[in-house]
This record gives C-alpha cells, sequence and structure tokens, in this order.
C-alpha cells in the first residue's frame, strides 16, 4: 500500500502550525492573509458563436464539436488540490473546477469550453471531495480525471492508466472504438520538488526516467485507445512560485512551516538557492523531452493517435502573477482564479497553430473563438 505523500502530510502541519495559532505574528499581513481567494470570481462567460457541423476524417482534422470524451493524466494541479485556499480547514480537491477537465457548471474549463460545441460530451470531473491517497478514486466524481494529488511521472503506467483504463472499459456511454478522445498529461512538479542538492535525501526523475515514463504511458494510450487526441503541456519553472510567495510576509511564514511540501522548493539553508536552480534546469529538460516525443509521434502520420506540445507553460513567469494566483492555504498549488488562467490558456493554444502557440500563460489573456475554419491542431 503506497504510503501517504508527503506533501499532505505536510498540509497538515501548516494547518496546525499557521492557522491554528491565531495569535501568530503573519495573521494580519494584507499582501495576502487578508486577501482570501474569492471562488465565485470566474472569467467572463463562454460566448462563442457555433460552429457548423464536421465529420472528421483523422485525428488532424478535429474541431472542438467532434470532441466525445475527455480524459486527464496528473498531479494535484489537475486534481484541484486546495484550490478553494483558506476557506476550509480539511485537505480537498475542487476537481469539478479542474483547469483542463472539470464539469461543474459555469466552471472556466477547457472541458465545459469543449462541451459548449457538444452537449454531450463525457468525462469530466464534478464538484469538490477530499484528498485521496493511495490510488483511491472516487468514480462518481473523478470520472475520467486520473490525476491524483502527490503523483510522480512514474505513477501514470501502472496506476493513472490503471484506473481510466477499467473506467472507460466498464462505461457503457463510451463507443471506445468511434468516439473522438481528448486527453491532457501535465505532470512533473513533484518530480522536481525531489530535486534536491547531492546530500539531500531526495532522489529526483532523471530527464531519461521522465522520458522513459511518458513514452511508456503513451504507448499504453495508443494502443489500449483508440482515437484520441493527447495534449502534452510544458511544465514552468517551479522556482518562480517561491519567489513570488517571498513578496508575502504571510506567504513566506507558510512556506517556512511547511517546506516539505516541496522540499527543494522551500527548504531553509544556504543549499536553496542550488536546489531551485537545478529544478529548473531539470524542468527544462523535462520538456524538451516531451518535444523530442511529440516530434517522434509526428513523424509516424498516425491516423488516429496524435501526440502534440501545449507550450504555455514553458516562459511563463510565475513570480509576475497576482499572489491571487497561488491558493491561500499554501501559497503553492493554483486558486481558483490560477485553474481559469490554465484554462484560458490551453483552449487558446489547443485552437492555434503551432508556429503561433504562446509559451506563457498570461494573467489577463481573452478566450479565443474558433471560427469554422479552426481545428484542434496538430501541426
Amino acid at each position: 500500500m503506497r504510503t501517504i505523500h508527503v506533501f499532505v502530510v505536510a498540509t497538515l502541519l501548516l494547518i496546525a502550525c499557521v492557522y491554528g495559532n491565531h495569535d501568530h505574528d503573519y495573521d494580519g499581513d494584507v499582501t495576502h492573509a487578508s486577501i482570501i481567494i474569492d471562488t465565485t470570481t470566474t472569467m467572463p462567460s463562454f460566448s462563442c458563436p457555433p460552429l457548423p457541423p464536421h465529420t472528421p476524417k483523422n485525428v488532424s482534422d478535429l474541431k472542438p464539436g467532434d470532441i466525445k470524451v475527455v480524459m486527464a493524466l496528473g498531479d494535484s494541479i489537475t486534481a484541484g488540490y486546495a484550490m478553494d485556499g483558506k476557506s476550509s480547514f480539511a485537505i480537498m480537491e475542487g476537481r469539478g473546477r479542474s483547469w483542463c477537465i472539470g464539469a461543474d457548471q459555469n466552471a472556466t474549463t477547457v472541458y465545459n469550453f469543449l462541451k459548449y460545441y457538444n452537449p454531450n460530451l463525457f468525462g469530466g470531473s464534478l464538484g469538490t471531495h477530499i484528498a485521496t491517497q493511495n490510488w483511491l478514486y472516487i468514480p462518481e466524481e473523478d470520472v475520467l480525471n486520473a490525476a491524483q494529488s502527490g503523483a510522480k511521472t512514474g505513477d501514470l503506467p501502472q496506476h493513472e492508466m490503471g484506473y481510466l483504463l477499467t473506467q472507460l472499459k466498464n462505461n457503457k456511454q463510451i463507443n471506445m472504438a468511434s468516439d473522438w478522445k481528448m486527453m491532457t498529461i501535465f505532470i512533473g512538479a513533484n518530480d522536481l520538488c525531489s530535486t534536491c542538492p547531492p546530500n539531500g535525501t531526495l532522489t529526483a526523475t532523471t530527464a531519461d526516467q521522465f522520458e522513459a515514463q511518458m513514452r511508456s504511458t503513451l504507448e499504453i494510450i495508443r494502443t489500449n485507445i483508440p482515437r484520441v487526441f493527447v495534449s502534452l503541456g510544458e511544465i514552468f519553472n517551479i522556482s518562480q512560485v517561491y519567489t513570488l510567495g517571498q513578496t508575502s510576509l504571510y506567504c513566506a511564514e507558510v512556506h517556512k512551516k511547511a517546506y516539505k511540501e516541496c522540499s527543494c522548493l522551500f527548504k531553509p539553508g544556504p543549499q536553496s538557492d542550488a536546489a531551485r536552480l537545478a529544478m529548473d534546469i531539470l524542468g527544462q529538460q523535462y520538456n524538451q523531452r516531451l518535444r523530442n516525443i511529440a516530434a517522434d509521434y509526428a513523424a509516424k502520420q498516425y491516423t488516429e493517435f496524435a501526440v502534440v506540445i501545449q507550450p504555455q507553460g514553458r516562459d511563463t513567469s510565475v513570480e509576475k502573477f497576482p499572489l491571487s494566483y497561488l491558493s491561500s492555504l499554501d501559497c503553492f498549488h493554483p486558486s481558483v482564479l490560477g485553474h481559469q488562467m490554465f484554462a484560458v490558456s490551453l483552449w487558446n493554444n489547443l485552437i492555434t497553430p503551432a508556429a503561433q502557440k504562446v509559451t506563457s500563460i498570461l494573467p489577463g489573456a481573452q478566450i479565443k473563438c474558433p471560427t469554422a475554419d479552426s481545428y484542434l491542431y496538430t501541426w
């Protein structure tokens, strides 16, 4: 049985050490402590013109309305961990508002953007529930969101794909042979969070290991799930979350109290700068491996399977984000607002050719509307 994830334990300690002490020095920090995330805030409503009916010839001919099923693999970001911040003392996942696959009504998510064009879309995760560990799922709410908080790349082939394949095969709403499916994969933060200096106690996932696990996962998808458009999300420089947090006395204190949530990012001591630099270097290596993988699949020219890089994380400057884009629980995970901007950035890139895709998540970016000439671009 898999042990409870370190960062979940760290967050419990954070709640006890920071929030449990109402007299602590940072309770009045107006830079963040008094800015509790407004979970009712949303992006402008999705009000794009309808698109004409379309029958795709192959995976490179897909339009938004052609997608029938949406799936996701990933970690705590896609699980919606802590997005509601300090609104609850339990450790919650807002899966129904997760950036790429949340299906809650009126949530700003890629799933709901796709559903605008296909009301019969299936697979989106629903509601909010307590964070689960040890590969326990709540299928009625998680649906085809296989992401789990604390997951690393090595967990994808067996654990997350195991859950997903079982759900796909047992669900009568899905026509495995004929339905076109979209899969979003965004992972790597927990792999990077174990990127400590040589005398550290954790072992990082090397770029070679990361690539091998990603290739294994993609081959499981290709050989078991017909008609899939896969989006691979590039990761941003995790160190910038620390940099942004240091602009708030509150967040700086939170990071000190629960540094084990990502020990190589928040660990105090003289080697911290070296650890953060090592994380960023390795993260860029991960991204290059993802680009290599996508290029290899493009060269194969499969007609019913594509792997497409979505590079919005590559050059993202998290350190320039408003603090409200971070969860007020841990100043680490994205808040509801953060998830909304993740969603808009991915959506805009999905309907943009490769050469024109943006490489940064930009606060305030507007939702792009596809036209009759737009595709879910594989080129």
